[in-house]
């Protein structure tokens, strides 16, 4: 019986890893230095989420992710940050992914930490955490610890940041700590973009009350979110979640262009995921494409006191108790490119304003978030295998 037992363990245990195998992508590698010295210690990580593991004193890693849309992070104090869009469309793959780290520029001893920095400074910091943060509850409860890595610079009113290290945040409303990486910052008067590199540690909270307070926020943040929408369009459950699409003509075809000061427009039309989103040549791969404006209107949830008050875009208030965003396409673009989860191939593909634009920052999550539970084919299997199979080198 014992070793019928044993058996049995041992065949469990088998079939477990070959179904983490089949539906996971292990990316392995080494980092070195440009004379091509290993590197110990080196963060890598996938950027937006929780998966990360640090480089052996060989500068090998090893780490088991989702298959799709991943940008692979290789970080370290003294070397300048380097990242790699990669598409894993072959669950089971396995992919060597190596890094070379040039030295940083900043010279030993060149970056020093002030008390205290200049009026023009503090207000160009003030205007960044707005619109990087954002203006919601959430922003209130969350703080950059090491903001003297910020430099700035501001031309005719378009204010532009860079860090010299990566950006150390500490989110009390959803309970992370998160090391982000920032490569683009550009706030005009209506116009926000920033991009970056984060990962995601959850905090230790103080007791199960602050515990359960962290997991309503997460629930309250994920849904509505642009993750939550695009995950249920490639799901098809787009009503089932609370959400209702309509396409508005682009500007000068009925009433303006909503979220930029015009008039909300009574010429739209409703449509449903599968007029909207195409699959690709690619397999796992979904078009998301529509003519002038997608208009969302969320009925989970109302908008926060603060939305209306913020210090830019001020929309008009759609339907009260709902939450109304719009959705567009770059000019020249016509269309975004989504992976097998509902993740944008290109994060520079579709640009928001309305309510989704309000959410900034603060209200972010790890990308694996939400995913098990969003409806969309092997999700579920996938987020569970990845507890099965642990990082390292």
């Amino acid at each position: 019986m014992l070793r019928l037992l044993f058996s049995f363990l041992a065949v469990t245990l088998a079939a477990s890893a070959a179904f983490a195998q089949s539906t996971t992508v292990t990316l392995t590698g080494e980092v070195t230095d440009e004379r091509g010295q290993p590197l110990a210690s080196v963060n890598v990580f996938v950027a937006g989420s929780q998966r990360g593991t640090a480089t052996d004193a060989a500068g090998r890693y090893r780490l088991v992710v989702l298959p799709g849309a991943q940008r692979l992070v290789a970080s370290s104090v003294g070397y300048e940050t380097e990242a790699k869009d990669l598409v894993l469309r072959t669950p089971g793959e396995v992919r060597t992914v190596n890094f070379r780290l040039k030295a940083s520029r900043a010279a030993v001893g060149e970056v020093t930490v002030e008390a205290a920095r200049d009026e023009t400074w503090q207000r160009r910091y003030e205007r960044f955490a707005r619109r990087f943060l954002g203006e919601s509850a959430a922003a209130a409860e969350t703080k950059i610890l090491n903001p003297y890595v910020l430099d700035f610079d501001e031309k005719m009113g378009t204010l532009t940041a860079t860090a010299r290290e990566p950006l150390e945040i500490e989110n009390r409303a959803l309970g992370y700590r998160i090391r982000y990486v920032l490569t683009d910052f550009e706030a005009r008067s209506n116009y926000n973009f920033f991009h970056g590199e984060p990962f995601f540690e959850e905090l230790e909270p103080a007791d199960s009350a602050e515990r359960a307070r962290w997991e309503a926020n997460r629930r309250r943040a994920y849904r509505g979110s642009a993750r939550h929408l695009l995950r249920s369009i490639v799901a098809g459950t787009v009503e089932k979640e609370g959400f209702h699409l309509f396409l508005l003509p682009p500007s000068g075809m009925g009433g303006g262009m909503p979220g930029l000061g015009g008039q909300r427009s009574t010429n739209r039309f409703s449509t449903r995921p599968g007029e909207i989103l195409k699959p690709s040549r690619q397999e796992g791969e979904h078009v998301l494409k529509f003519p002038g404006v997608l208009e969302v209107i969320f009925e989970g949830e109302g908008e926060e006191a603060e939305y209306l008050t913020r210090e830019w875009a001020r929309e008009q208030r759609g339907p009260a108790g709902v939450q109304t965003s719009q959705l567009r396409f770059p000019p020249g673009a016509g269309s975004a490119t989504l992976d097998r989860f509902g993740e944008e191939l290109d994060p520079r593909s579709i640009t928001v304003s309305g309510y989704l634009a309000f959410e900034r920052f603060a209200a972010e999550l790890p990308k694996e978030y939400g995913l098990a539970e969003s409806g969309i084919p092997g999700a579920e299997e996938a987020v569970r295998a990845l507890t099965a199979r642990p990082e390292g080198p």
